[in-house]
């Protein structure tokens, strides 16, 4: 049979509007799946990382206080004196100023002398070994998570023994276990030795029992998920698992806090088995949840424990249900209406060829809304064929307008990218110092009665200050607290700064030169945090220079009379042209290794950015750099 032009046409349209319409809705809610899911699970692992930053950081703090109360004057002098009652009391005080559950002293062999949270004391009852030994061989202090039974923590604290023993809830899922009550408890804690006149007499150490404790995984939940819900639920979650029973946790079971529960057998073999991250969806206690779990270790690097953040899966299944309805629906619509068009192409006549030739070179030039005029007079064939055209045209509009979506996606999938080049930026810088303490701890066990071994205890107690100072750089970098800001004079808060470094050793051979407008308008700064800002540049310029040469520092009105700028300038190495575009980059630094973390300049950006100001740099090698920073001056309302 041999059909007409347009009835080809017509056909030839239906087919494939049916073919591509069906072919793009599969296809294409198939990849928003898969899409949200990946983008969910690497979510969830960035949410866990953050839950082990406030975890370290909860630890460094209680590090602290132990440190605080070793250097007591008043412990070092109740345990030089050896007086009991006076220790006590003394133990007692510090632990109404402090958040620990307990903190006890021990004597140079390691026998508990006193405790704060008891009113008697034995010898060699409850001492945790693993901290108290380490401590007094390696005279420095040690801090991490260990497991104490419920006896020794109610030696230390009577309530703390009836804390620690907790019910075992029977929960699906779970490996099989004849557990039912826990007779042991994960305590945070750190030991510090107590020196005398560079004699060891003694230790301390202290920590926070976890079990049925809240703050730790309510801390988590605000800063990963700050408090959203959905449908009445807490769309995010936070727990800390004894080995696989949850001790602490805002997962809720019939509104309470679901403690006493335990892990899936898939989850345990994982991260406690094997000692990896598990990543996936799971059922925890009543729902189910994007979850990531990661092992929680003690001071010999056993996994005693686990770390878990959730998010709960119905509101991403619900939004992947209706975008895929949506999608569908979309794209069921556009098959509805090319059908119709088609329908009228079959009735019309063809445009003029060399019509439609000249409208394709306009969409080839980039004008995507070029549509072609029919003429009454054509052939019906050449009607549908220019209705057709302009169909496609369209369709090529359309697909430009995604593309342009897609880009902006795009966008958005290299913002999570620069999220793991700061995980790996953090790995990176933690693993060198590390490396360095390993290798150290390596040569003190081999040489351990040798005289250099103080120089090697230095060595690996500088790296691990080094460890600290990088993850007090990456909180400083994440909080972006906000200004708490008064009007104040640039050139006093430049004053002041400089007050506090030109006394240090590396100023001592420097120069400096203010040079300083005397009628600077004020500014709506935070204080503190700008000192800050100075202070960063000021020593990197010090540092520059190696301890000598010229800093000057600049302040001025700019022209407009809209801003004061201050300007810092060194005469030191200067800084390569291919890195005066990286130097505000988080982890970014041109020293050796050991002397920067590369977050300073960074923070400083952020700073100025929450004032609503500018900073850039100026650099010429081997000549000299220089720092500006321009804050607005704020506006005077106008007199009534």
């Amino acid at each position: 049979m041999n059909f007409s032009l347009k009835t080809r046409v017509a056909f030839a349209i239906v087919v494939v509007v049916l073919a591509m319409g069906v072919v793009s809705t599969v296809v294409g809610t198939w990849l928003f799946a898969d899409s949200l899911v990946t983008q969910v699970q690497r979510s969830v692992e960035q949410d866990l990382n953050t839950a082990y930053l406030v975890y370290e950081y909860r630890l460094d703090e209680i590090e602290d206080e132990v440190e605080r109360t070793a250097s007591d004057p008043e412990v070092v002098a109740a345990l030089a004196g050896g007086s009991r009652r006076d220790l006590h009391a003394a133990l007692g005080s510090a632990m109404e100023t402090t958040p620990l559950d307990l903190l006890t002293v021990t004597d140079a062999q390691g026998f508990v002398v006193a405790r704060g949270g008891a009113d008697e004391v034995g010898r060699q009852d409850g001492r945790p070994d693993q901290l108290v030994g380490r401590v007094l061989k390696r005279r420095s202090p040690v801090s991490g998570t260990i497991i104490m039974s419920a006896e020794d923590l109610g030696l230390e604290a009577p309530e703390l023994e009836e804390r620690a023993r907790m019910g075992v809830l029977e929960t699906p899922r779970a490996r099989p276990s004849d557990i039912q009550v826990l007779d042991e408890g994960m305590v945070m804690a750190a030991c510090a030795p107590v020196l005398v006149d560079g004699r060891l007499v003694g230790a301390v150490y202290g920590g926070s029992l976890l079990n049925g404790r809240e703050d730790i995984v309510d801390r988590v939940k605000e800063t990963a998920y700050a408090g959203e819900t959905w449908k009445g639920k807490d769309i995010g979650t936070a727990t800390i698992f004894q080995d696989d029973v949850r001790i602490a946790t805002n997962v809720k079971a019939d509104g309470r806090r679901a403690v006493g529960t335990r892990v899936s057998e898939e989850v345990y073999d994982r991260v406690v088995g094997q000692g990896k991250r598990w990543i996936a969806r799971a059922f925890v206690v009543d729902d189910w949840y994007i979850t990531a779990y990661g092992p929680i270790r003690d001071l010999s690097d056993k996994t005693i424990g686990i770390l878990y953040v959730g998010l709960l899966a119905g509101k991403f299944d619900a939004l992947r249900t209706q975008t895929i309805w949506t999608f569908a629906g979309v794209s069921v619509a556009g098959m509805v209406i090319a059908l119709i068009a088609a329908s009228m192409l079959s009735s019309g006549i063809l445009r003029p060829v060399r019509e439609l030739a000249e409208a394709s070179h306009r969409i080839a030039e980039g004008d995507m809304h070029t549509q072609v005029d029919v003429d009454p007079a054509a052939a019906g064939e050449f009607k549908e064929l220019a209705q057709t055209f302009n169909t496609m045209a369209q369709s090529i509009a359309e697909r430009d307008r995604q593309l342009q979506e897609n880009a902006r996606k795009m966008t958005e999938t290299k913002k999570l990218a620069t999220l793991g080049q700061l995980a790996a930026g953090i790995a990176h810088e933690i693993n060198n110092p590390l490396g360095g303490i390993l290798m150290y701890s390596h040569i003190l066990k081999e040489e351990l009665r040798r005289p250099e071994n103080r120089e090697t205890v230095e060595k690996i107690a500088k790296e691990s200050d080094r460890c600290k100072k990088i993850v007090k750089g990456l909180l400083d970098f994440a909080r972006q607290t906000k200004p708490e800001r008064t009007e104040s004079n640039l050139n006093h808060v430049i004053d002041e700064v400089i007050a506090l470094l030109e006394h240090q050793a590396i100023f001592h051979n420097i120069d400096i030169e203010k040079e300083h407008s005397p009628g600077l308008p004020l500014v709506d700064v935070d204080v503190a945090q700008m000192q800050e800002v100075f202070m960063n540049i000021i020593l990197n310029a010090a540092q520059a220079m190696q301890g000598k040469g010229k800093l000057t520092t600049v302040t001025r009105i700019t022209r407009d009379n809209k801003a004061v700028e201050v300007e810092i300038r060194d005469t030191g190495s200067g800084i390569p042209a291919e890195d005066l575009d990286k130097i505000f980059e988080p982890f970014y630094t041109t020293k050796e290794v050991g002397r920067g973390t590369g977050l300073g300049l960074a923070i400083a950006y952020g700073i100025v950015e929450r004032h609503h100001g500018s900073i850039w740099v100026e650099s010429e090698q081997d000549k000299g750099t220089s720092f500006f920073i321009r804050l607005p001056i704020p506006e005077i309302p106008p007199e009534m």
